[in-house]
C-alpha cells in the first residue's frame, strides 16, 4: 500500500505547533480572549504563551490589542 505524504508538506509549521494548535483552538470557541485567560485554559507559563502568540501574530493569525483592564 503505497501513500502519498506529499500532501503533509503543506502543514503550516507555524500553527501546527502544539500549543499554538491549542491557542488557536482556543480562540476559534471564543469571541476573544485575554492573556490570562488563555494562560489560564492551556497551562502555559507567560513567557511560553507570549512567544507563541508573539509567532502567531507576526503570521498573520491572531490580532493582539494591547491595554489595560481597570
Amino acid at each position: 500500500m503505497d501513500i502519498d505524504l506529499a500532501p503533509l508538506s503543506d502543514i503550516d509549521r507555524l500553527v501546527h505547533e502544539p500549543a499554538r494548535f491549542q491557542v488557536m483552538a482556543l480562540l476559534y470557541v471564543v469571541d476573544g480572549a485575554d492573556f490570562i485567560f488563555i494562560m489560564q485554559q492551556l497551562g502555559l507559563t507567560w513567557g511560553n504563551l507570549s512567544a507563541h502568540i508573539a509567532k502567531l501574530e507576526e503570521g498573520g493569525y491572531v490580532n493582539v490589542e494591547k491595554g489595560y483592564k481597570g
